[in-house]
């Protein structure tokens, strides 16, 4: 007996109705696809665009701050060197000794001590003429 030859495949069932309208759904998703994927692209652009100004931003004012603190390093050399040449606490201490043995609060000046040499002067002068009258 001869084999009988397999049934043949149905013939799909697509008339042009039905694949037009699968080809207008898929074209329809493919659209929309590619409207999110511009959407997204926008989107990574202006945030690129964004992160890129605020680097800019950043990088600025980290190097206005190296600039402020080289001034301040700079300024902070001059003092200490300024510091150094003022008086230590020996020096000042041995200062603060001679003004103390020397007591400047009782110096007087060469009119009070000329005043007070003339007035003693004048007071020996006055004793003297009172025991010459007697």
């Amino acid at each position: 007996m001869a084999a009988t030859p397999p049934p043949a495949m149905a013939a799909p069932d697509f008339d042009n109705a039905k694949m037009y309208v699968w080809i207008k759904g898929l074209e329809g998703k493919a659209n929309n696809m590619l409207r999110e994927i511009n959407v997204l692209k926008n989107d990574f652009i202006k945030r690129s665009n964004q992160l890129s100004k605020d680097f800019k931003s950043l990088s600025d004012d980290f190097l206005d701050i190296r600039h402020e603190q080289e001034k301040i390093n700079q300024k902070l050399v001059l003092i200490i060197g300024e510091l150094k040449q003022t008086a230590g606490q020996e020096e000042v201490a041995t200062l603060k000794r001679y003004l103390e043995y020397w007591n400047p609060l009782n110096f007087v000046t060469q009119k009070d001590l000329e005043r007070a040499v003339e007035s003693k002067l004048e007071e020996l002068k006055q004793k003297k003429t009172p025991e010459k009258q007697k």
